[in-house]
């Protein structure tokens, strides 16, 4: 019966971690919108090119988050998790 909860708690674990990926991501976005918007609205040119910049820079984050994911789902697979709390 153990392996079997121990596979459901992967499972949650997973879920867990795409779930706040997801949501970062829809957070950057929207911050990206926002800021781009913002940007429309005729500010000083030096505030138009800093939000540009930022918003730039919060898209850029998107793959490496990805990335961080697709790390953390094979560490849970692999149950470094599992062995870690045995210490």
């Amino acid at each position: 019966m153990k392996p079997k909860s121990i596979r459901f708690d992967r499972r949650g674990e997973k879920r867990a971690a795409v779930r706040s990926v997801v949501l970062n991501t829809l957070l950057q976005l929207l911050t990206v919108g926002a800021l781009l918007q913002l940007r429309t609205m005729g500010p000083p040119d030096w505030l138009g090119g800093l939000m540009l910049i930022l918003a730039i820079a919060d898209l850029v984050t998107v793959p490496f988050t990805f990335a961080a994911l697709w790390q953390r789902v094979r560490e849970i697979e692999k149950g470094e998790l599992d062995e870690a709390r045995k210490y």
